[in-house]
């Protein structure tokens, strides 16, 4: 090949190299100039609301914010509470705060979806470990279905152990961390929201959307309260994706339902009481510095008569347990008969979450160090008008709850009537 045709060849293949670089550099730039779009959208609640797309998720939305709220504290709260949804739905600790005057980072409300006890022994504890965040108690909220071996939701455990950060965190045996397509991948999952919550992106907002669009599938009753109002489902991802800065998530349904439970029996005597793994849980506890404590939740009398022997019985065995193990076990002490507190006789309304707040707070007083300064209005603390100053500050310090739920005031009932009015 003569000289002529070398540099010929040569300037050719440069040329189809430049091409084919500055290809792939407007491709990235597209691509990140889509994924900046996306994570603005994103932030707007636009698309995909229950999700903040600049987080790597852990397990879920839910578990993923309450994640980097927690990480905000300068110091590990003193108490934490976790449990089901009717843990993250039920209490809220800015209130039990207000309510004993000490700082709103002594409590953390950490509730996750269909927690049960194996996940929290499995799952929550250790993560807890990992971040290293070690509170002097965590509070476990005892839901009636909470303390049930239900090992359907087992599957949870694997959920979050599948996810993304877990996996970049402990390098999962099935990743040949060599493999040039789990680089790839890793690469782009730490860079790109867009990659990160493809799925998401598709089962969450795509689908919906289409379904929405030419089927007029657009709403979501709450569970088998058809009878009831609905909610479209953008504003149920949007008030599902709403956290306080101590991860209470307000009920999305409250103010679309009568309160009353209406299903059938959730679950039996024939389901039995996870006591394998409520001590395993106990024992890995107190190992690893952290105290536990049993808090019972609230239900409406529609729910007990719906479960009346199944839950007399496993409240009498989580007393036994509780008792053998040392293991401190509260009670509300407030009324729960009025429809108002519910959204459907085991999640707690805004207003029940304020109410059995407020209930507690003197019976997790005697766990801080130190002590809070003894309040002289605390036996007043669940009056009528107690509740509604305290319900009015959380809407005022927390103006996206009102925005979020077209709200003019809080929802409060009015004494022997069964209809609401909001306060203003």
């Amino acid at each position: 090949m003569s000289r002529g045709q070398s540099r010929t060849q040569f300037w050719h293949e440069y040329r189809v190299t430049l091409r084919i670089s500055i290809l792939l550099l407007t491709a990235a730039g597209l691509g990140k100039l889509l994924d900046l779009g996306l994570v603005e959208l994103n932030r707007r609640g636009v698309v995909l609301p229950q999700f903040d797309l600049t987080l790597i998720p852990y397990h879920d939305p839910r578990v993923t914010r309450r994640h980097a709220l927690l990480r905000e504290y300068q110091e590990p709260p003193q108490i934490i509470f976790t449990g089901d949804s009717r843990t993250k739905n039920g209490i809220v600790p800015e209130v039990i705060s207000r309510v004993l005057g000490v700082p709103r980072t002594t409590f953390f409300n950490f509730g996750t979806g269909s927690q049960v006890v194996k996940f929290a022994r499995e799952v929550f504890v250790p993560h807890l470990l990992q971040i290293g965040v070690r509170p002097a108690y965590v509070v476990f909220g005892v839901s009636p279905d909470w303390p049930l071996r239900k090992e359907r939701l087992w599957a949870l455990i694997d959920r979050y152990r599948d996810s993304l950060a877990y996996r970049i965190a402990n390098r999962s045996r099935r990743d040949d961390p060599d493999s040039i397509e789990v680089r790839i991948s890793r690469f782009l999952d730490l860079r790109l929201a867009l990659f990160r919550y493809r799925a998401d992106l598709i089962h969450q907002e795509l689908i919906p959307s289409l379904g929405c669009w030419f089927l007029g599938d657009c709403n979501r009753p709450a569970g088998d309260w058809r009878e009831d109002r609905p909610l479209h489902f953008r504003d149920l991802e949007r008030r599902s994706g709403f956290k306080t800065g101590a991860g209470w998530g307000p009920q999305p349904y409250d103010g679309h339902t009568r309160g009353r439970f209406a299903s059938k029996p959730r679950f039996s005597k024939a389901m039995p009481v996870d006591q394998e793994n409520l001590l395993g849980l106990f024992s890995e506890m107190r190992k690893s510095g952290i105290k536990p404590l049993l808090l019972i939740m609230p239900v409406h009398p529609s729910f007990r008569e719906a479960h009346a022997d199944a839950m007399a019985r496993n409240q009498t065995l989580l007393e036994q347990i509780a008792g053998r193990e040392g293991v401190g076990l509260l009670h509300p002490q407030g009324d729960y008969r009025a429809d108002e507190l519910f959204v459907d006789g085991h999640h707690l309304s805004h207003l029940g979450a304020v109410y059995f707040s407020a209930d507690i707070a003197a019976s997790l007083a005697q766990y801080l160090e130190p002590a809070p300064a003894e309040n002289p209005n605390l036996a007043d603390t669940l009056s009528s008008a107690s509740i509604a100053k305290l319900l009015t500050w959380i809407y005022e310090t927390n103006p996206a709850i009102p925005e979020l739920w077209h709200r003019q005031g809080p929802r409060l009932p009015v004494p022997g009537n069964q209809t609401q009015t909001p306060v203003r």
